[in-house]
Parts: structure tokens; C-alpha cells; sequence
């Protein structure tokens, strides 16, 4: 199976509608917030020693804190993770000068994830909603983000679903992979920063032998 590993690059945070600088150097030392007997110290550490995350001025990774469609885009689409030669130009040669929005009637031209998200949707990583939106600033849920994750890592995947349970064929191949974090209970549940982190990490060093959430413990 094809393997990529997503680079958490914090640049600006969208939350709530605003946008809030973070820090532009990767961290020197261990954030602050995720103390040695942290449940996700050694994925945290991991993608840190490894140049993958940023974290925020004060010296925090906010593990705690959730993700949003905007801020998850940025994650994935990196050159650290897939091939994204010709992705400076994807807006400019994809959608009309005369647009102001980018495939989501949302996604304005001018946002600072406005390439990324032209990219993902370009290479069919992402979709957005039957309403024609993205919505950006919503929180990314653990099946919406399982089938994006298995869209960059190439899951080879034997079965697709349509429906109700579209997420199935991801989840559990997330699950054969042991890469979901116990910490996860529900399908519908929001993805915190540490959690990301921990199903990053554990796709990328193969860390299969971790307790992992299996298909039958999510409701």
C-alpha cells in the first residue's frame, strides 16, 4: 500500500470566524501542554523531533483543541505529504477570473486555505456538501476525517459504500491498521489536535501495536 504521512503546518488558525497568527518555526523544544505522561507525548514528540508539527507562540500544541475543515485542509495538502506540484497555480488555472469562490460557494478566493482546498478537491481528496458548501469553519468529525485520511494514504480499499454508512470501508481499515486512538467513541465525534496527531503518527512509524479503537467500539 501506497503510504504518505500528513505535515501539520500551522500557519493561521481559522476559529470562529477569525484568523490567529501561530508561531512560523517548527518547535525546539517539548510543548509545554503535552507533559511525558501524556497518553500522546510519544506521537506529539514523534512528529515534533521530526519537523512535522508547528506549534503556537507560547510554546503549547494544543492537544485539546479541534480541528476545522479549513485547518484540516492545510494539514493534508502539503508537499511533505503528497505530490503537489502545480498546486500554486491550481486556482488560477482551474477556476475563472471572474469567480470570487473556489469550487464552494464558502470558500472565498482571496482565503488562506483557498489553494489547498482547490488542490484536494482537484485530486478528489475532498468533497464538500449536497448544499454546494464547504463550510470551513465547522469542526471535522472522526469519519469525516477517516475518509479524507484514507484518500492521502491510498487505502486500498476491496468495498465502497454509498449512504448511511459511507465511512465503513475507511473506519475499519483505519481500525485494521490500529490507527485509531482509543479515545474515539463515536463516528459522528469531533477530532481534537492530539488525536490527529496520534492517527498520524501511528500510520507513519506503523505503530501497530498500540491500543486501538476497533470498528465494533465506535457507536
Amino acid at each position: 500500500m501506497k503510504r504518505y504521512f500528513l505535515f501539520f503546518a500551522i500557519g493561521s488558525v481559522f476559529s470562529a470566524g477569525a484568523a490567529f497568527a501561530a508561531d512560523s518555526s517548527f518547535s525546539q523544544q517539548p510543548f509545554t501542554d503535552v507533559p511525558s505522561n501524556s497518553p500522546q507525548f510519544e506521537s506529539v514528540e514523534y512528529l515534533r523531533t521530526h519537523n512535522v508539527l508547528k506549534g503556537y507562540l507560547d510554546g503549547t500544541f494544543r492537544p485539546t483543541t479541534r480541528i476545522n475543515r479549513a485547518e484540516f485542509v492545510k494539514f493534508i495538502v502539503n508537499p511533505f505529504i503528497l505530490d503537489t506540484n502545480g498546486m500554486a497555480d491550481c486556482v488560477k488555472m482551474n477556476v475563472p477570473d471572474s469567480t470570487k469562490t473556489v469550487f464552494f460557494s464558502d470558500v472565498s478566493r482571496e482565503a488562506w486555505y483557498a489553494t489547498e482546498v482547490c488542490f484536494a478537491k482537484m485530486n478528489d481528496i475532498i468533497n464538500g456538501y449536497l448544499d454546494g458548501r464547504y463550510r470551513p469553519g465547522s469542526s471535522i468529525n472522526f469519519v469525516e476525517a477517516a475518509k479524507i485520511i484514507g484518500n492521502v494514504f491510498s487505502f486500498d480499499l476491496k468495498t465502497e459504500e454509498s449512504g448511511e454508512f459511507w465511512y465503513r470501508p475507511y473506519v475499519q481499515r483505519l481500525a485494521e491498521l490500529r490507527a485509531i486512538p482509543p479515545s474515539i467513541k463515536r463516528f459522528d465525534q469531533i477530532l481534537t489536535r492530539g488525536e490527529m496527531a496520534e492517527m498520524v503518527y501511528r500510520l507513519k512509524a506503523d505503530r501497530t501495536n498500540k491500543a486501538s479503537a476497533s470498528f465494533g467500539s465506535i457507536r
